[in-house]
């Protein structure tokens, strides 16, 4: 049975359908837990109906540890995944944790040191009670173009999300990282406000999820311990509902050692010798690069014939159909001055890995 979430899409907030196979699968002899499904966009992440297909490298890192309260606030448990990194060739990773039987309804996400770009996940309650699910890259792409300040560093995916009503798109990811590729370092939301079950809210504006710490939050502090709830019961949409701060507490903090030299480090570099290119209508190579809150590989854009190299955020054609000026020869993959108009100095291009999405 498909599950309804509310999530975002570029006309605004929308009702999405997640089949059953998209959350884990409970088993009888299960204990109780929670159990996390990440949908990446996507290191190693192959098409399961094109399995020989191409693949974004450096979006898959390692999972974030968990973090969950209940809904008065108190805390739960915590899952540390430092250690536990996404295969190679993997569309969806898991994380469960056991021994939970009340309902986890606040989640904090904290990234470790590899950087993991997220699609969307998924969330099944102890008992298999309750699923939710919402795109997390849809909301943080969102969120920083309506409002300066919020959301978060985002990139194309090749992962699919279905709305309930019009045809299935390529939702967004969203970066997670810890050690200073790019600034958002957790995430965290309140899942039952993602509950699509009941229809659209009254209001589909954005603006409820994007500023409302307690709905959603990417976080930038280091090492997030904490999230923000709300103290009572409210109506949904109320303009001054009451919200307090809940922090791990410190028989369960984690104790680890950031470098801050690699605090310095820019995602795009690591990205720099890989491009990817994409012949989806939902991605335009002019948009990633115009956004500010975008980061991760050059790419090229068969839909709008446009190349973004993403160091420099330099837009430039495609050299098919061009006749004068600077463009990006899409066989040799590098740039190409035809004349016509002023030299300028070219980036050098070396990419070793190039990704098709269809």
């Amino acid at each position: 049975m498909a599950v309804a979430a509310l999530g975002v899409i570029r006309t605004g907030l929308a009702i999405l359908s997640f089949a059953s196979t998209q959350f884990t699968q409970f088993d009888k002899s299960d204990g109780p837990k929670v159990a996390f499904n990440f949908y990446i966009g996507s290191d190693g992440a192959k098409d399961p109906d094109n399995p020989n297909g191409n693949t974004l490298s450096n979006a898959g890192g390692n999972l974030p540890d968990i973090r969950i309260w209940e809904d008065n606030s108190d805390f739960i448990k915590i899952q540390t995944n430092d250690k536990n990194k996404c295969a190679d060739g993997s569309v969806v990773c898991k994380s469960s944790i056991e021994d939970v039987e009340v309902q986890p309804t606040y989640t904090l996400f904290t990234a470790n040191d590899d950087a993991m770009c997220i699609a969307y996940a998924t969330v099944n309650f102890p008992g298999d009670t309750s699923k939710y699910a919402t795109t997390i890259g849809g909301w943080a792409r969102t969120c920083s173009e309506k409002f300066e300040g919020r959301g978060g560093s985002w990139y194309y995916s090749d992962i699919y999300v279905q709305p309930q009503d019009g045809a299935s798109f390529k939702t967004e990811c969203a970066w997670i990282d810890a050690d200073g590729d790019q600034p958002t370092t957790g995430i965290s939301l309140h899942w039952p406000e993602y509950d699509g079950s009941k229809g659209l809210p009254n209001s589909t504006n954005v603006d409820y999820f994007c500023n409302n710490n307690a709905v959603l939050q990417f976080h930038t502090e280091q090492e997030p311990k904490g999230i923000n709830f709300w103290t009572k019961k409210r109506n949904i949409f109320s303009r001054n509902p009451s919200v307090g701060y809940a922090t791990t507490p410190a028989d369960a903090m984690v104790k680890r050692q950031r470098a801050t030299e690699a605090r310095a480090k820019r995602m795009t570099s690591k990205h720099a010798r890989s491009l990817v290119k994409s012949a989806s209508e939902d991605h335009a190579a002019k948009e990633l690069c115009e956004a500010k809150t975008s980061a991760g590989p050059s790419f090229v854009s068969y839909q709008d014939r446009q190349f973004c190299h993403m160091e420099t955020k330099t837009l430039y054609p495609l050299c098919e159909g061009v006749k004068t000026g600077a463009c990006f020869d899409n066989e040799a993959n590098t740039l190409k001055d035809l004349g016509g108009v002023k030299r300028r100095a070219f980036p050098d291009l070396e990419f070793v890995k190039v990704t098709n999405w269809s």
